[in-house]
């Protein structure tokens, strides 16, 4: 399985690799410039090194969407987005995020990690931790 990416001829053979694909994947991050900008720029460099983990250990299973971005934690843009992956033939919509959803949403949270203040291998380990939480989440949403 190639990895799934954005990009106009992943998006043209989609369509034919639902049944194995069956999975989408929503990063979700919060671009407030509000007193908590630096914690959001953090949050969301951990969403993207997550993301390219996963993409490399989930290759053919899940489809990775392009960031969404809220202010204000406005989710409704998320939720006509999940509606049209649904709607598109998805069986699973998964949204990671720092960011604390309704019920409605299928959601991941990661940790907030201070990623600015490690070393690079502390930084992996702890990137690595995510990865494994993540992937065991989609596992057992899998298995349900």
């Amino acid at each position: 399985g190639e990895i799934m990416l954005y990009n106009f001829n992943d998006i043209k053979n989609l369509k034919d690799q639902l049944e194995f694909v069956d999975t989408a994947v929503i990063p979700f991050v919060s671009a407030d410039l509000d007193e908590q900008a630096l914690t959001h720029a953090n949050d969301i460099e951990l969403v993207q090194l997550v993301t390219i983990q996963l993409e490399k250990q989930f290759k053919g299973r899940i489809f990775i969407t392009p960031a969404m971005t809220t202010v204000l934690s406005d989710t409704e843009v998320l939720k006509q987005y999940q509606k049209q992956l649904y709607d598109y033939g998805f069986k699973n919509v998964v949204i990671l995020t720092h960011l604390n959803l309704d019920d409605e949403f299928n959601s991941i949270r990661l940790n907030q990690i201070p990623l600015q203040d490690m070393s690079s291998d502390i930084k992996f380990d702890l990137v690595n931790d995510e990865v494994k939480k993540v992937m065991k989440s989609i596992i057992s949403i899998w298995n349900s």
